[in-house]
């Protein structure tokens, strides 16, 4: 390529190579930049034209860092978290909820999160905006890739504040279609000959897919990679699964079928950088998630499933 000019350099440029790099491609790396793919190619080329080289190779399996690119990804990173905290103190001023703050959890925990009232703080709070990266990716918090950290995992980088915020108790559940058809399983010994629904890939690993798998005389209706998939086969009848805590009852409408004690709770910690602390906003949308995920579901009656 050509000479470089580093006084035509743009660092918005930097900031989307940055993003691109961190999620190795483009269109994924454009959206968590807030572009369309064809504004972060353009932004790319031309931060290439102006470092005069290339920084990503466009290989069969993806895009590939040059040795150039993999030199310059940690400027990149460390540039775009200081304007992130930069338009944070601009917006933080004073002490007032308001700004972005960005919430890093698991897609099915950000619907649980959403459905039972995460964003009511947007109206007690005009100002604030609230972003969720709902991934079974982990971001990281001493980088900047978001303010908190909802996880089942507690994160061990000292340098953060963790609390366990809920235990999660285990039940069987099932969508209401699933037990006019087929009936109502009250214990372990009740499930053989019923449809299960199942987790795979790394999350067949889990205590309660491993449990649910190992019934004698069940039937596998569904194994799926995706949390809300399983959890939207089961709303619709497809069969039965094991949930941890609540959020199934109260919030996808789902039959409780019988509670399984033998599994370990599930621990649920939230854990913020001190950095990301210091900010009114963070401290106040910590404070609502752990009120939202620990409120008690609403009793349901042992006869037959609601309406």
């Amino acid at each position: 390529m050509g000479k470089r000019n580093a006084a035509a350099l743009n660092w918005d440029d930097v900031r989307v190579f940055a993003s691109v790099a961190r999620c190795a491609n483009v269109l994924r790396g454009a959206q968590e930049a807030g572009l369309d793919r064809s504004t972060a190619t353009r932004r790319i080329a031309a931060l290439e034209r102006s470092l005069g080289a290339r920084l990503f190779l466009r290989t069969r399996d993806g895009l590939r860092l040059t040795s150039l690119g993999e030199r310059l990804r940690a400027h990149g990173e460390r540039m775009a978290a200081e304007a992130r905290e930069l338009e944070q103190a601009a917006s933080d001023t004073g002490g007032e909820v308001r700004g972005r703050v960005r919430l890093a959890t698991t897609e099915s925990i950000a619907v649980t999160l959403l459905r039972r009232g995460l964003l009511d703080l947007t109206a007690r709070y005009p100002g604030l905006e609230l972003e969720v990266l709902g991934s079974n990716a982990v971001l990281d918090l001493t980088r900047g890739e978001a303010d908190l950290a909802l996880r089942i995992t507690k994160p061990d980088q000292p340098s953060l504040r963790v609390r366990r915020v809920a235990r999660l108790g285990f039940a069987a559940f099932a969508g209401e279609p699933y037990v006019r058809r087929r009936g109502r399983p009250r214990s372990e010994r009740e499930l053989a000959g019923h449809h299960v629904l199942l987790l795979s890939g790394e999350l067949a690993k889990l205590p309660e897919t491993r449990w649910l798998a190992g019934r004698p005389d069940v039937q596998v209706a569904l194994r799926t990679n995706s949390v809300i998939a399983l959890l939207t086969a089961l709303a619709d009848g497809a069969g039965i699964s094991v949930i941890a805590g609540n959020a199934a009852e109260t919030d996808l409408q789902l039959v409780r079928l019988f509670e399984l004690p033998a599994l370990p709770q599930r621990p649920l910690y939230l854990a913020m950088h001190p950095d990301a602390a210091a900010r009114a906003a963070v401290r106040v949308v910590a404070d609502h998630i752990s009120e939202v995920i620990t409120r008690p579901r609403a009793p349901l009656s042992d006869d037959a499933p609601r309406k």
